[in-house]
Parts: structure tokens; C-alpha cells; sequence
């Protein structure tokens, strides 16, 4: 088995999410969102042992969430088992390394690329020598974004109830044999791919890495427009 046995449609959570507003009786403030091209190694997240209740937020995440404003970062989560120490550690990479969202208002474009972390707000130009403006996401694109990276979550957390599962019938059934070493090689390699940025490859859909791919390569239009004016 290969998937959660429990999934629901895009439509059916997008349409929890929306609710969620009219439950509490408020209504989310209006989205407008842009990327930023992140500095180097602020994408980076704390590796965090089982059981262990942290966030695991990056540098640049926790910088503008600190500054007032709403971050983005689609991401994935593996877990490897320690080579030495033997217990497990979970692990949490951006889905676009080098790039992350950023809800904010038409004024706030220097305020964001002041903070920590922050290289610059992705811009583009419709005519020759017209100004950059920052280039606005769709809301559509945004949710979609959320949706493939809680399919990933879900993915993420079946494979580990169903690891420590076979781990607790290891420990019933001594005779059966241990097999550590060789399952995390073959958790690492399988995770890996050049896929969206080192983006693993439990992705459920070729629909959803195909728009992770599309998104990826709007980014890096972006940044190259910019790296070349």
C-alpha cells in the first residue's frame, strides 16, 4: 500500500479551508501574494528528532513572520534514521529551494526585502524599458500549492505510522531480523530527485508534479529576467 487509505478531493479542502473563516465567524483578509528569491542557506530548517514538538521553521520564515507578515514556503517532509545513534530524524526541505511566498500589501514591497533572509521581491516587465513590478501569484496557484504540499504531509505521515508499525512487530518477533542499515539507504535515494528543487518523490500525481514543475520554472523565468536587466 502506497498511499493513505484516507484522502480527500482538491475541491473538498479547498472548501474546508474557505469555511474555516465562516466556522469562526471572521473572514480572512484578502490575498495578495509574490515571491521572493531567498538569500542562501536561509531556507534552511532544524532537523528535529521524533517526538520531539517543534516547528521546524526555517530562518527567512520565522524573520518575516517576526516582521508582521505571511509566509509561504511549500515544503516536504522525509525522515532518515541517525547513522551512529540509531533513532529517527525528520527533516524539512522547501519544495523551490532558493524561492518562498510572501502575502503583502502594494506598499510593503521594501519593508519585505529589508528583512533577514530576503534577496529580492521577483519582478517583471511587459514592454521594453517599462519599470519592474512585482509579479503577483494567483490565488489559484497559491492553493494549489497548499493542497499538493498537505498531500505530501498526509504521504509523509502514513509512511512513518506505517515504519514504526513494522518496527514494533521487529521488537514481537526478534527471529524476523533487523534491516536499519539497508531500509535507510533506500529512504534516502527514493526521497531525492531533481524533481522542483530536490522536490521528493512521493508526490501522488503526475497532475501535481507537473504544476510543481510549471511553478518551479516560473520562478526561475523571474529571477533570470532580473539577473539580466
Amino acid at each position: 500500500m502506497n498511499s493513505p487509505a484516507f484522502r480527500i478531493d482538491e475541491g473538498t479542502f479547498r472548501k474546508l479551508r474557505a469555511d474555516e473563516g465562516v466556522a469562526r465567524k471572521w473572514h480572512p483578509p484578502i490575498e495578495t501574494w509574490f515571491a521572493v528569491k531567498t538569500a542562501p542557506g536561509a531556507q534552511r530548517c532544524p532537523s528535529m528528532r521524533e517526538g520531539h514538538d517543534r516547528k521546524g521553521e526555517s530562518l527567512i520564515e520565522r524573520n518575516l513572520r517576526n516582521a508582521g507578515f505571511e509566509a509561504f514556503m511549500p515544503s516536504y517532509r522525509i525522515e532518515v534514521r541517525h547513522h551512529r545513534q540509531k533513532h529517527w530524524i525528520e527533516r524539512r526541505f522547501p519544495t523551490f529551494v532558493g524561492y518562498l511566498f510572501v502575502n503583502i500589501g502594494p506598499h510593503d514591497y521594501r519593508a519585505v526585502e529589508e528583512v533577514e533572509g530576503v534577496s529580492k521581491i521577483l519582478r517583471f516587465t511587459k514592454r521594453y524599458e517599462e519599470r519592474p513590478m512585482p509579479f503577483e501569484f494567483s490565488q489559484e496557484t497559491i492553493d494549489r500549492l497548499r493542497y499538493i504540499q498537505w498531500e505530501q504531509e498526509q504521504s509523509f505521515l502514513f509512511a512513518r505510522a506505517r515504519r514504526q508499525r513494522e518496527e514494533e512487530l521487529e521488537l514481537q518477533q526478534p527471529g524476523r531480523g533487523k534491516r536499519g542499515g539497508s531500509s535507510t539507504r533506500k529512504i534516502r535515494r527514493s526521497q531525492f530527485t531533481e524533481l522542483g528543487g530536490s522536490l521528493s518523490s512521493s508526490l501522488s500525481s503526475a497532475s501535481s508534479r507537473a504544476f510543481i514543475t510549471e511553478t518551479l520554472n516560473t520562478l526561475g523565468n523571474l529571477a533570470g529576467n532580473i539577473d539580466q536587466a
